[in-house]
């Protein structure tokens, strides 16, 4: 990845948490709606969610909100100050609490243990969190403070973490962890570089069947998996005959399949001009299975994430 490209991936996540963040603070605001301060309320599950998957570039995004926010609603003082300690000690908090304990670096809720994990977690934090309050804002303070962001980060935070994280199979952003001198990386379930020997392939179907074999999955949901990897696979291959395409797989709520190839922009998604009946049914199969599909091109790579 470039340097350029990633400078504009954090713009980007800035940008968007931002939006989110003051969109969703402002409402609940004007309508009052599961406020009690103006810093905790039903947004505060946001800073434990954003920090989570976006880290320091999430966090500086609800800064920015809120700085805004404070503004145009006047807020008093302190309490801005008390709603930017939120996110900071919340969002800053999981993110690297979460990843020091974990082993793939995957944020997942298959497992009993990773919803243990997440609520000890978040009430570390919001004990913290109320500490600050009760001395910066009042002693009653407290209770409000550690209730909103415990009970919003567990009831509201968890389901979405769970469509987010654990649905759609995205990379969070890591804390700088370092081990024997290297930094530390995502762990995917499956690596494997594909081209246009047939060996490739069946060596890439094996290593799925035996992932799914391993997690349980019926024969039929197997066949599923692999006939859409399949396709899509044929559809690049196609196109690009002498292609290597870098694959990672990850098997949680869903399967999820990331193809990575250098080129000339092509959307394996769309139809092309040419194309014949079997081609046309081939992609047919892929859009009927898939529960998510996604095409992005940045200097010369191709990136084609599908969730079935």
């Amino acid at each position: 990845m470039t340097t350029s490209r990633i400078i504009r991936e954090r713009i980007y996540f800035i940008l968007v948490t931002a939006v989110i963040y003051f969109c969703f603070d402002y409402f609940v605001y004007k309508t009052s709606f599961l406020q009690s301060y103006s810093f905790v309320g039903l947004k505060s599950f946001l800073p434990a969610i954003i920090g989570l998957n976006f880290g320091p570039y999430g966090i500086i995004g609800e800064l920015i909100a809120v700085t805004i926010k404070a503004r145009l609603i006047n807020q008093v003082f302190k309490f801005y100050i008390m709603e930017c300690i939120i996110i900071v000690v919340m969002g800053l908090g999981i993110w690297f609490l979460w990843h020091v304990q974990s082993i793939t670096h995957r944020i997942r809720f298959r497992y009993a243990l990773n919803y243990v994990r997440y609520i000890s977690i978040v009430s570390f934090l919001g004990v913290i969190c109320a500490g600050i309050g009760a001395r910066l804002i009042n002693e009653t303070a407290f209770n409000d403070i550690f209730i909103w962001n415990v009970s919003m980060s567990i009831l509201v935070g968890i389901p979405i973490e769970i469509i987010y994280g654990s649905l759609m199979n995205l990379d969070p952003i890591l804390p700088p962890i370092y081990e024997d001198g290297k930094r530390i990386t995502i762990v995917d379930d499956i690596v494997h570089v594909l081209d246009e020997k047939t060996e490739s392939l069946a060596t890439f179907n094996e290593k799925m069947e035996d992932l799914l074999l391993k997690e349980k999955v019926d024969m039929k949901r197997t066949f599923e998996i692999q006939n859409v990897a399949e396709e899509l696979y044929l559809r690049i291959i196609n196109k690009y005959p002498h292609a290597v395409i870098d694959t990672k797989v990850n098997y949680d709520i869903t399967f999820s399949i990331e193809y990575l190839y250098i080129g000339k922009r092509y959307n394996p998604f769309t139809i092309q001009k040419g194309e014949d009946d079997l081609d046309v049914a081939g992609l047919s199969i892929i859009k009927h299975r898939a529960l998510l599909a996604s095409y992005n091109y940045n200097y010369g790579l191709n990136k084609v994430h599908i969730v079935i």
